[in-house]
């Protein structure tokens, strides 16, 4: 009964912070840039092919491994690892997003261990999804 609670606690955790859904859009997005690379064609596919809000969603929680909130709120974090940079960018290069240069950008200095922009970049993508709590004011040391 107590192990059902625990895990209870932290699946409502892990839902009410976003991390599931984000999680589960890394997924997503694996499994999208498979069918892409395994397709003949390199069409560039319509901005609607995959909500960008989602990617917004993953690169802002990317970026919290790496930023001071100024009130201490992070909402989920996503480790940044080569694996989710490569999916995550290759989706990107089939999609017409309208700042899809920028987002570019972003994944290839995360890439080069470069974080020095991490704060701009944070605060970007958290006013894409309506942030109100939780800008970031530094880079963690």
């Amino acid at each position: 009964m107590v192990i059902i609670g625990i895990l209870g606690f932290i699946f409502y955790k892990e839902s009410d912070s976003g991390n599931l859904k984000a999680k589960s859009n890394i997924s997503e997005i694996k499994k999208i840039d498979k069918e892409l690379s395994e397709e003949e064609s390199e069409e560039i596919k319509d901005n609607d092919y995959y909500p960008v809000e989602n990617i917004y969603d993953i690169l802002h929680r990317m970026s919290n491994t790496k930023i001071i909130a100024e009130d201490n709120q992070i909402w989920g974090k996503i480790e940044i690892t080569p694996d989710s940079i490569s999916s995550i960018k290759n989706l990107i290069e089939r999609v017409d997003y309208e700042d899809k240069e920028y987002m570019l950008e972003v994944l290839t200095r995360w890439e080069n261990n470069d974080f020095s922009k991490a704060v701009e970049e944070h605060n970007y993508f958290w006013k894409k999804l309506g942030g109100t709590i939780g800008k970031a004011t530094g880079l963690k040391e």
